[in-house]
């Protein structure tokens, strides 16, 4: 780790506080990795400028062993860090944009003085801390974005969208990635990383984006493409896995065409995997119903009722199955599509990446994360 990071973050310690957690010096500020980690894997993407526009030319995945993190808190520091460094040699990484877990955040918006002081926000914001999150101040690390809608925001008053997480799951991170030679330059919650590759720049709608993994999956509502609620709830989508290689004896590789081929599209040779299909999608509608009457009966601190969700937009490994958005905009009666991973990266219509259309799903978060760079 270089001294001038080391510098930086014993500079940020003393002031207590991580702007942006953790920002670089202008001269480490060049374009980096977007490193993604969940329960059961390391995705990264790196992003080439070109005629087209910001295209991959570097990505994987690189799956962990069970236990090493837990519904997103690391239990074994060490091993991460082994496992990263396997990723760093093999793929030549060095400086990285991070996630940090859904299910650590605390997130909550409240109101600022528009005419206060930009130097001033951050300490306004921590003694508003206790009054939103149960952790001390003295153990919070928080982010926050102003909210630019002066249509809605109270006369005299700025909106603003806090994050925040214990210095202790920051830390822990941070030590993986030092311990494994790799120079974070910023940490992010996921759902807003996503938020930058799904969401086109300066698009002012309300969208509900739901993150389908392996394990779990992550709900993020995005109200003028600031993060304003976020969930997660545990849905078991290696179900999938194991039903189909059961029935049809396949390799690992070929699970995913089964998905898109099958999924919730019955006939009389799929009976047994559309059972399990639509348990599984079932599950995950009903969390969804739930968090989107939840968000249409909401007040904000005026008593004014919240604007209504537009469109669900889907993404993650376990979206690519076949008439999952047909089945839930029935259900719900709500417009659902498949995320555009490359909205704000590059027009399809001009390029061609070399990552199928299925399989960036899986790689939101990460593009979101490089995107930071471009935008």
């Amino acid at each position: 780790m270089s001294r001038d990071i080391i510098y930086t973050m014993k500079l940020l310690e003393r002031k207590g506080i991580f702007t942006k957690f953790f920002p670089t010096p202008n001269f480490l500020a060049e374009r980096a990795t977007g490193v993604d980690i969940s329960d059961s894997s390391v995705r990264f993407v790196e992003l080439a400028d070109t005629k087209y526009g910001e295209i991959p030319f570097k990505f994987g995945e690189h799956l962990l062993q069970e236990g090493i993190i837990v519904n997103g808190d690391i239990q074994n520091v060490d091993a991460l860090a082994e496992e990263l460094k396997k990723i760093k040699e093999k793929n030549n990484l060095n400086f990285i944009r991070a996630s940090l877990p859904e299910e650590k955040v605390y997130l909550f918006r409240t109101h600022i003085p528009e005419d206060i002081e930009k130097k001033q926000i951050r300490s306004i914001l921590e003694f508003k801390l206790e009054e939103y999150v149960p952790i001390s101040p003295k153990e919070a690390v928080f982010d926050y974005e102003i909210i630019n809608n002066q249509k809605e925001n109270l006369q005299g008053h700025t909106d603003v969208s806090v994050a925040v997480y214990t210095k202790n799951t920051v830390e822990k991170y941070f030590a993986a990635f030092d311990k494994a030679g790799l120079t974070p330059l910023s940490f992010e919650v996921e759902t807003q990383a996503i938020t930058r590759s799904v969401v086109r720049y300066n698009d002012d709608g309300i969208y509900m984006i739901i993150d389908f993994g392996k394990t779990r999956a992550g709900l993020a509502i995005i109200d003028k493409c600031v993060l304003s609620f976020t969930s997660t709830f545990k849905i078991d989508g290696r179900i999938l896995a194991r039903v189909i290689k059961e029935s049809h004896d396949i390799s690992e590789d070929n699970i995913n065409q089964i998905k898109n081929e099958y999924g919730l599209i019955k006939n009389k040779n799929n009976k047994e995997l559309f059972s399990a299909f639509m348990n599984i999608a079932e599950q995950l509608k009903d969390n969804i119903d739930k968090h989107y009457k939840y968000w249409k009966t909401r007040v904000d601190e005026t008593g004014k009722r919240v604007s209504p969700i537009e469109k669900i937009i889907l993404c993650g490994g376990n979206s690519n199955l076949a008439g999952l958005p047909e089945y839930l905009s029935g259900s719900l009666k709500v417009p659902v599509e498949r995320a555009n991973v490359w909205v704000n990266a590059f027009s399809l219509d001009d390029f061609v990446p070399n990552m199928d259309r299925f399989q960036s799903l899986s790689y939101a978060t990460a593009i979101g994360l490089v995107l930071r760079d471009v935008n």
